[in-house]
């Protein structure tokens, strides 16, 4: 078997593990997602996000890229910020010191 059909193979029993454990999972998924938190995290194989956190799947949106970096030139996390921010409404900041700022000075 190569690399491709033992990821396709390990994805159809791990669907079908789910779907016993809970028929429902994959309706609820289906379903409009609405994390609280949006994780900036790694891209290292290692560390998943929701295992870290203890969240299931949904619970989180989730941007990885090398060493967790939020840079003002990269389109791509920054239109994960804003669709978190904007459209999923996540409630939860931490450490972002430009937004504590821009708040203070009456900017949002």
């Amino acid at each position: 078997m190569n690399n491709i059909d033992t990821l396709i193979s390990n994805n159809a029993l791990w669907s079908k593990m789910l779907v016993e454990e809970d028929p429902g999972f994959f309706g609820k998924l289906a379903q409009a997602q609405n994390p609280r938190f949006l994780w900036i995290g790694c891209s290292d194989s290692r560390v998943p996000a929701e295992r870290l956190t203890g969240l299931e799947p949904g619970e989180l949106f989730v941007h990885r890229n090398v060493a967790n970096l939020v840079i003002h030139t990269d389109l791509n996390c920054l239109s994960v910020v804003q669709y978190a921010v904007d459209v999923l409404q996540v409630e939860q900041h931490h450490h972002l010191r430009p937004l504590w700022l821009r708040r203070r000075a009456g900017g949002g």
